[in-house]
């Protein structure tokens, strides 16, 4: 029987399914039930009983780990030096290995058994020599390892501070022994700090051989070559080469852990017996599978006898449980009923996996009621009996034929929220006594026992009427409240003069829109409702959705345009008047920098445009205007060379008429000059050429406006 393990050991820690690993396995447990209880228990051997004097080979497979009996500590290999051998090893049991029998062992320091013989010897393989390291070739080969299991063969070095060690040790009871060497956490060579964990598994008996890989790093010394597989004496090898893992001769790594199964095989097999008992110990049957068909739960054991090679008998056992599960569904004709008039009513005792039927009218067979169901037309208590296979189920049912009210609502309708609505009913065939039961949406309505039902919701409304000898009419209505629509036509708007106002209504599903624009109806009648031009508009929607109607409001401002006057101050000032839009204003001549106020000034000498942005951020922009601004020149030099030979005033010929009067440093009147007429200075005085040095300009403005400063003479 295979169980779930938790096995807790230096190898590993971990719940594991387990494939076979002992020489009998009696299957999984099984169960089976009422309809289907019978099953095939099937015996399994460990590689069966080779007969190896027909040995033809091995099978290989890629298994689940095997669990093993907790170790704490094996027996030292003596191994503690790099790429060594062993000393001889005696095996508990002999093991038959590629059609020889061996009892002796070398355990190679690099990951590989060696069956020794002492009277053949290979060279390189001998007690306490050295276990070659470097190879390429991948198996089989005469330059590998002869008569050697390599699980896996890979340059490992336990001499390192710990590097990990390599033991064995023995699992398990005669004729189960498992022979075990165990490669714990050993390092790498180069590779130090990289690690393999492995296991090789000799198994008594059957001569079964595993290669356990729990981790095996990747190291690229060698080329990181590795190798699983077996070779005989001849250098005859069989290689696991199974997808999707390549495990010949190469670099590959293992970091989920697996099992390589080698298997003997061959044409016959030596005498063995199987025999199958029950729990009273009752011989029921040889052979490695057997048919079952218990009534209850049932533990079942395999005996597997043998005589080995040396003429000794073994008895080997192994047990599985067959549970019966006599759970099933149960008939179930449902409550008693009471059927109106000369009706007829179905009793349906369908019931899952059923094998038979037979029905009952007042204890006794009713001839041909063999099917699930039975039609009822007369009073009276009926049973049926269901075969679910070798169980069976029964209930029974008093029927009772009775008359039938007859009820009538109103037709279903529609009415809208907030409004509260009387439904009333109609009883067709009253005998008076009748009771009356209200439902909304199939559950009962508390104290709705009146023959009419005032309702403020939509729902599925029914009525049953049960007259005094429990038969029920009953009738339903729909009544459906059309929700009052949350019309709402958003936040108030103000808008720039250009811009168009579009109101959405948020029900897109009305019956109807009305609009009305300042009182006054729009013909528009769909969800939305466009509106520009400047001005005050108060806009109402009215809506209609099945019985309910719902209206909102908005107030609408369209602004006028803004519009300006400028006015250029000479000298680089601006003041700029805005009227119109939604004031306060800010003012820009470049359109990217507002300012709050209208002055600008030190504006050079250019056409600006005009852009005023109002308190509801809509922007206008107007045509350049012009901006004078004078420019007073600080030297000039009047010696002729074409360069700055006179000294006026940039740009007054732009201002209106002005006079720029020029002195010496002591006061005296020099020159006299109109802006309009573009004169300049030559630095002379009635045709004298004047000394180098400071002189000072006053230009008067017809308005009065009085500009001074000062300039050089440089000659």
């Amino acid at each position: 029987m295979k169980k779930i393990f938790l096995y807790f050991s230096l190898f590993f820690i971990s719940f594991i399914q387990a494939q076979q690993c002992a020489l009998l396995d009696a299957g999984d447990d099984q169960t089976v039930n009422c309809t289907n209880n019978c099953t095939t228990l099937e015996a399994h051997l460990l590689g069966g009983f080779v007969d190896y004097g027909n040995f033809t080979g091995y099978t290989i497979t890629d298994e689940t780990p095997c669990p093993l009996p907790q170790v704490t500590s094996g027996t030292p290999s003596g191994i503690t030096m790099d790429d060594y051998w062993s000393d001889v090893i005696n095996l508990p049991f002999t093991f038959n290995f590629f059609g020889k029998s061996y009892d002796k062992i070398l355990i190679g320091a690099n990951g590989v058994i060696h069956f020794y013989d002492p009277a053949h010897q290979f060279p390189g393989q001998i007690p306490g020599g050295t276990c070659a390291w470097e190879f390429n070739d991948p198996l089989p080969s005469n330059n590998l390892f002869k008569n050697t299991i390599f699980g896996a063969y890979h340059d490992v070095d336990v001499s390192v501070p710990n590097g990990g060690s390599i033991s064995y040790y023995v699992s398990g009871t005669t004729p189960q022994r498992i022979f075990v060497v165990y490669y714990n956490n050993v390092a790498h060579y180069q590779c130090n700090n990289l690690r393999t964990t492995q296991r090789v598994l000799l198994y008594e008996t059957t001569n079964v051989i595993d290669v356990q890989i729990k981790r095996k790093d990747l190291c690229g010394w060698n080329n990181g070559n590795a190798v699983v597989g077996i070779q005989d004496d001849q250098g005859h090898a069989y290689v696991p080469n199974v997808p999707p893992r390549d495990r010949n001769t190469g670099p590959w790594i293992v970091s989920s852990e697996e099992l390589w199964r080698f298997v003997p095989t061959s044409t016959t097999v030596y005498p063995h017996n199987i025999s199958w008992y029950d729990d009273t110990n009752t011989l029921i049957g040889n052979g490695e599978s057997i048919n079952v068909c218990p009534t209850q739960d049932t533990t079942y054991k395999a005996e597997l006898s043998f005589v080995d090679s040396a003429g000794i008998s073994y008895t080997v056992d192994d047990t599985t449980t067959v549970y019966f599960d006599d759970t099933h569904d149960d008939v179930d004709l449902g409550p008693d009923q009471n059927i109106c008039g000369n009706s007829s009513t179905i009793l349906d005792a369908t019931t899952d996996n059923a094998t038979g039927y037979q029905w009952q009218l007042n204890g006794v067979d009713i001839p041909g009621a063999t099917n699930p169901t039975y039609e009822v037309t007369a009073s009276g208590t009926y049973s049926v009996t269901v075969d679910i296979g070798i169980c069976n189920t029964t209930d029974d049912v008093t029927v009772t034929m009775m008359p039938i009210p007859i009820v009538q609502l109103d037709p279903d309708f529609h009415f809208c929220e907030g409004e509260t609505v009387t439904l009333n009913s109609i009883l067709g065939n009253p005998n008076g006594g009748e009771t009356y039961q209200w439902y909304k949406d199939g559950l009962e309505v508390l104290g709705a026992t009146a023959d009419t039902l005032s309702i403020t919701e939509s729902g599925t409304y029914r009525l049953d009427v049960s007259n005094t000898i429990g038969c029920v009419g009953t009738d339903e209505i729909v009544a459906t409240m059309d929700e009052y629509p949350n019309l709402n036509l958003g936040e108030d708007m103000r808008l720039c003069y250009d811009q168009t106002a579009t109101i959405q209504s948020n029900i897109t599903d009305a019956d109807s829109y009305t609009w009305e624009v300042n009182g006054v109806t729009d013909p528009n009648t769909t969800d939305t409702l466009d509106i520009s031009g400047s001005g005050i508009y108060d806009v109402t929607l009215t809506i209609t959705r099945g019985t309910c109607s719902a209206t909102d409001d908005i107030h609408i401002e369209i602004l006028d345009p803004v519009s300006i006057t400028s006015n250029p101050i000479f000298y680089g000032e601006l003041d700029i008047t805005a009227t119109g839009g939604l004031p306060p204003y800010q003012y820009s001549v470049d359109g990217l920098n507002y300012q709050n106020s209208n002055h600008f000034k030190d504006l050079p000498d250019d056409d600006y445009p005009i852009f005023i942005k109002d308190a509801n951020d809509c922007i206008y922009e107007f045509p350049p205007v012009h901006v004078t601004n004078l420019t007073f020149p600080k030297f000039f030099t009047p010696n002729g060379d074409g360069f700055n030979d006179t000294w006026r005033v940039e740009h007054a010929e732009n201002t209106p008429k002005a006079f720029i009067s020029i002195y010496d440093r002591f006061g005296k009147l020099l020159k006299i000059m109109n802006t309009q007429t573009s004169e300049s200075w030559d630095g002379t005085f009635n045709g004298t050429p004047l000394y180098s040095g400071d002189y000072w300009y006053i230009l008067t403005v017809k308005e009065g406006q009085i500009y001074k400063g000062h300039f050089s003479l440089k000659r």
